[in-house]
């Protein structure tokens, strides 16, 4: 298996989601051993020549594909980059329950396609997609699972100044951290909904406070939220953080309307700590049926996306505060229920270890 290579090719120029999910894609097959990976940036990709046959990765492939066509036509012919190759695997993802016409016709470009859901497989194969599609879903470095609370480390170090300042507020109040993840698209993410909810909440309660991660400090959609109350952390955080951030939250608040896979519900439970979201959609393959709301709207999450073209569901408002407050009202049984999911469910499937193993089955071996 070692003699087959892999040339991964992604953005290393922009950080994404996409490109945080390919560099552990490329750590681990490196790690395992069982192909050569070497990886490009996709903006070298069009030029690059392999000395050798390999197998390429395009990661996210509607995005990489449509521009070696479209923009870069009079400089290499998309034909010739691709026989350059004994497989183009396209790595794409699903943030609707449809894909446009335009999307399918490069997906039907790729000799494999890999996403991060079932959900996503249907979507793809729904939408007119006629190229094996196959479900590689996302996962946690196993210490995700086995690292204890990390506030109850002795001596750790490498805390942000935000991130003590959040341990005190909570130690010293005694509130319970909603935890809700926003780095972008307002409507996708769930804003409106985490508004509705939260507002109708701190009528009822004086003991919550909502805690919004964002990207960077000036953040225009935080004036919907902020005349309620809440607390900001921004900014890139490491590893270690992240983890602190979770174990510091009561619940995770994964109010996305569409995605292919949203990564905060897995690690928020990784840690062991609830995450709500709607009973619709790819994350319903990793959260448990007792931490889903019903669906509420119907809505369209990217109206003005070309590639994602079709609808989600919103949370129920009045089902997510129920779902809330009696998480909140008998939080220990739910804390005992989501570790058990966690160990039987999440640990044995959603590890990077045992995804990029799976990754290479489906790429390399088939």
């Amino acid at each position: 298996m070692s003699s087959v290579n892999v040339l991964y090719v992604y953005d290393r120029v922009r950080t994404t989601s996409f490109t945080l999910v390919a560099q552990k894609h490329i750590e681990y097959m490196r790690k395992l051993g069982m192909v050569n990976v070497r990886d490009v940036s996709i903006y070298s990709f069009p030029m690059f020549k392999p000395n050798g046959r390999y197998v390429a990765v395009i990661h996210p492939f509607v995005y990489v594909w449509s521009a070696i066509r479209n923009e870069m036509s009079d400089v290499v012919d998309i034909n010739e980059v691709r026989k350059r190759y004994e497989r183009i695997v396209g790595v794409y993802v699903c943030d609707t329950d449809r894909m446009s016409s335009e999307s399918v016709n490069e997906l039907n470009e790729a000799d494999v396609l890999v996403v991060p859901s079932e959900f996503c497989v249907d979507v793809f194969k729904k939408s007119g997609v006629k190229k094996p599609v196959y479900r590689v879903p996302h996962g946690v470095d196993e210490h995700w699972y086995t690292t204890q609370n990390v506030w109850s480390m002795k001596g750790i170090r490498g805390l942000s100044f935000s991130l003590i300042q959040l341990y005190q507020y909570k130690q010293r109040t005694g509130k319970k951290l909603l935890l809700w993840w926003f780095w972008h698209s307002w409507l996708r993410k769930g804003g409106p909904w985490v508004k509705a909810v939260y507002e109708r909440l701190v009528r009822r309660r004086s003991d919550i406070k909502l805690v919004v991660k964002t990207s960077m400090a000036n953040v225009p959609e935080l004036s919907e939220l902020a005349p309620l109350g809440i607390m900001q952390v921004y900014g890139w955080l490491s590893d270690l953080e992240k983890m602190a951030l979770y174990d510091l939250a009561d619940i995770t608040l994964m109010f996305s309307t569409g995605g292919a896979f949203e990564i905060n519900g897995l690690e928020s439970l990784a840690r062991g700590v609830p995450a709500v979201a709607v009973d619709w959609g790819p994350w319903t393959e990793y959260i448990p049926p007792f931490l889903r709301v019903k669906p509420g709207e119907r809505l369209r999450p990217l109206p003005d996306n070309n590639v994602h073209v079709g609808y989600g569901y919103a949370v129920d408002v009045d089902d997510a505060v129920a779902k809330i407050e009696d998480i909140l009202g008998d939080y220990e049984e739910y804390r005992a229920k989501v570790d058990e999911w966690r160990q039987r469910v999440l640990y044995p499937e959603y590890r990077w270890d045992v995804v990029v193993r799976r990754f290479i089955d489906v790429t390399v071996s088939r």
